[in-house]
């Protein structure tokens, strides 16, 4: 498989060595990177060698599944232009989540270094390989994402519609890892060393924001009054818009319309993603190495800081509302701190409030009406419900850190059994990262709808809550943050994604059934879902998480 992937990269020989690489040393560093990521995996999930070869193949399989729903609703478009509009849409936010919330630390990882920088590695090799790393995934998921969209362009459009669209899917991805490329870059030139390190965390929730903002921009751009005829106005700022490149592109081929609207479209797309991906491996790559180093050089130089022994207010509230066997409070404070240090959590976990916010806030909050409607009807169960998508990304962002070789400090603890130790871990997490997001979502419903609606807050809180730890109990017992993240981890994030949202839309239609069914018959929940956390928490985890399986998957 790896050998084939190096094989297509043969054709662009004269174009990677015009950005200043040398090829045979780039498809031997991407070998490097590809068969990396394959042990790294079978390290960390100990399955057997046949399952691993499976793997992108079970992971292709998934995101066809998550695809084909996109996909069925795209036979209702009849225009071919909104009608690939939307699937370039689609797919550019699709890969953007994506990198921002599973490619950062490919994109900055600076161990390689160690072994490669002292070389001598011509020019922009390492960092181009880096960037065709990425791009290699993010071309198959787009694909994968396509499928059933591309058959149905054909059978709509004509087979040389959809042959194109494939094309343009490939002109997409290469735009995408550009607009990433450009953008980290950007925040490179700010800052160097250890300060960079700490404004990049926070500079993802800003490129969410701005991916997820583009995306509400663009899906409004279209006229949705007939979803059969969706109409998409051609203006100035059209032509400024990414996927409206691809769809002209498309209608102008496929139908030999070469008016000036599509002549501009053609153009755009054939040159801006060559040219874009042209300056960025040719120019900007050089700084972006430099900074890594820089970047790297920060870890090495980082003054120690000293803390305090003041323990915060919302700590002990949480601690005393949480926590009390003395096994839990040792390990809750703990990760109390460790949660507050560790970037990788940080830089996983965080983007997920931008995505809330674009996603789920600002398309509810941005029309009067809706908001009227908020405040006389149960649709404020859908705000309450879609937070569960930072509840259920806590238990995996826990697992991601540099800590592999030091989870023997963890194994070392005086525990009889490591259940408390993992008991404490996941709710420090969700006590100080989730619920204080929470208790300012709770302020604002409250203010709309008063305060009757505390018991569904509470029943909302407690089915996101029971969702982290079955998540977090379930999956191997890694000790926090001792995994490392390959590229092949992000096969599965659309597919779970989709899990999610569907995991909180039936315990919504739940709750929203019972409080239709019978005034107050909604409390029957509050026990319901108390009594299967107090079973999770006092037996189950005890039985689930123990030092046999602990010992499997752990690497001392």
């Amino acid at each position: 498989m790896i050998r084939f992937i190096l094989l297509l990269f043969k054709p662009f020989r004269r174009f990677i060595e015009k950005m200043g690489a040398d090829y045979n040393q780039f498809t031997r560093i991407l070998e490097l990177k590809l068969t990396l990521d394959n042990r790294r995996v079978k390290g960390l999930t100990k399955k057997p060698q046949n399952d691993q070869q499976n793997m992108l193949v079970k992971q292709s399989l998934t995101q066809i599944f998550f695809g084909s729903f996109f996909g069925i609703f795209l036979i209702l478009v009849k225009l071919p232009f909104t009608f690939f509009y939307f699937s370039h849409t689609f797919l550019m936010v699709m890969m953007a989540m994506t990198i921002i919330s599973e490619f950062t630390t490919v994109l900055f990882d600076t161990t390689e270094n160690v072994i490669i920088q002292p070389l001598p590695i011509k020019g922009n090799t390492i960092n181009l390989a880096r960037n065709a790393h990425v791009f290699i995934y993010l071309t198959l998921m787009a694909f994968n994402l396509s499928v059933v969209s591309i058959v149905i362009a054909m059978v709509k459009f004509g087979f040389v519609a959809g042959l194109i669209f494939v094309f343009t899917i490939f002109l997409n991805v290469l735009f995408t890892l550009f607009l990433a490329n450009i953008l980290y870059l950007g925040i490179l030139q700010l800052a160097s060393g250890e300060q960079l390190k700490n404004l990049l965390m926070y500079f993802q929730i800003v490129v969410a924001i701005l991916f997820m903002a583009g995306y509400q921009f663009g899906m409004g751009m279209v006229d949705k009054s007939n979803i059969m005829n969706m109409v998409l106005p051609v203006n100035w700022y059209t032509f400024l818009v990414p996927p409206a490149f691809f769809s002209g592109f498309i209608e102008g081929l496929s139908s030999t319309n070469f008016d000036p609207n599509h002549l501009i479209f053609i153009a755009e797309a054939l040159f801006v993603p060559f040219a874009a991906i042209y300056l960025t491996g040719k120019y900007l790559t050089p700084l972006f190495n430099q900074k890594l180093m820089d970047l790297e050089q920060g870890d090495r130089n980082a003054k120690v800081k000293i803390e305090t022994s003041h323990i915060s207010l919302w700590y002990r509230l949480m601690a005393m509302i949480f926590v009390h066997d003395k096994d839990e409070k040792a390990s809750f404070h703990l990760m109390w701190k460790m949660t507050g240090r560790e970037r990788l959590f940080k830089q996983t976990i965080l983007p997920s409030f931008g995505y809330i916010i674009i996603m789920i806030l600002v398309p509810f909050f941005s029309k009067p009406d809706r908001i009227n409607k908020m405040a006389e009807s149960d649709q404020y169960l859908f705000i309450l419900y879609a937070f569960m998508f930072i509840g259920v990304t806590l238990p995996a962002a826990l697992l991601i850190g540099g800590n592999k070789h030091t989870a023997w400090i963890f194994k070392s603890l005086p525990m009889q059994s490591p259940a408390g130790f993992f008991k404490g871990t996941i709710k420090a997490a969700f006590a100080k990262f989730f619920i204080p997001f929470y208790c300012l979502l709770a302020i604002g419903v409250c203010s709309f709808r008063g305060i009757k609606v505390l018991p569904d807050i509470f029943i909302a809180f407690l089915v996101i809550y029971l969702s982290s730890l079955l998540i977090y109990y379930f999956q191997n017992p890694v000790f926090p943050f001792a995994s490392e993240k390959s590229a092949t981890q992000a096969g599965g994030t659309i597919f779970k994604i989709f899990g999610i949202f569907a995991l909180a839309a039936a315990f919504g239609f739940l709750h929203k059934f019972l409080l239709h069914w019978h005034d107050y018959s909604n409390l029957l929940l509050i026990p319901f879902y108390g009594g299967i956390i107090w079973y999770i928490n006092r037996i189950l985890v005890y039985k689930q998480i123990t030092w046999r399986r602990v010992d499997r998957v752990n690497t001392y």
